[in-house]
């Protein structure tokens, strides 16, 4: 496999947001980032929400792995990192996405086919920070097959879905620490 050439491992710039609205005209191009993967999220919303909620060293979960862009931030600062996903094509671009080497990368990326809605191979109260972008629902198909896919689902069996994603992630989170969704607008 050809070795990637990266040419900027950081945002050019970067502050910490001060503010609950959030806007970035520009969608992050540094490390392995690109917008090629449908309803990413640009990575400067898991930087911002890494940076505040959790420190180095603490254990990540992004249990609605899609295009990488959480696992690539928590490796850059630092933090080990679960990435789960029900779509084999989005782990192996997952696994695309974090195969750098960059010496002060010092987190660790664990990346596992799964349910959001079963957690089972992760401890009660084993995670510091949820920081996690699923899919839409019924807004942008994630997938045309894949049964556990929640973005097949219309909007009212999405929620019941959703809670049941809520119910495993509350069971995971250790006690006093931060979940971090974005959720799509659905009009």
């Amino acid at each position: 496999m050809k070795e990637k050439k990266i040419n900027k491992w950081e945002p050019e710039n970067f502050e910490l947001e001060m503010t609950t609205h959030w806007s970035f005209p520009n969608r992050g191009d540094w490390a392995t980032h690109d917008a090629k993967w449908h309803g990413n999220w640009s990575p400067y919303i898991p930087r911002n929400i890494i940076l505040r909620y959790s420190q180095e060293g603490d254990l990540v979960l992004d249990q609605f792995a899609g295009g990488g862009t959480t696992l690539v931030e928590a490796k850059l600062l630092n933090r080990d990192i679960i990435g789960v996903d029900v779509n084999e094509t989005a782990l192996e671009r997952c696994r695309e996405k974090v195969d750098f080497d960059y010496k002060l990368a010092k987190g660790k990326v664990y990346i596992k086919k799964g349910d959001a809605r079963n957690l089972d191979f992760i401890p009660d109260e084993s995670i510091d920070l949820i920081c996690t972008h699923p899919p839409y629902a019924n807004i942008i198909q994630y997938s045309e097959n894949i049964e556990e896919d929640i973005s097949r689902c219309k909007i009212p069996e999405f929620l019941g879905e959703m809670k049941m994603v809520a119910s495993e992630s509350y069971r995971v989170l250790k006690k006093d620490k931060f979940c971090a969704v974005l959720m799509g607008d659905t009009r």
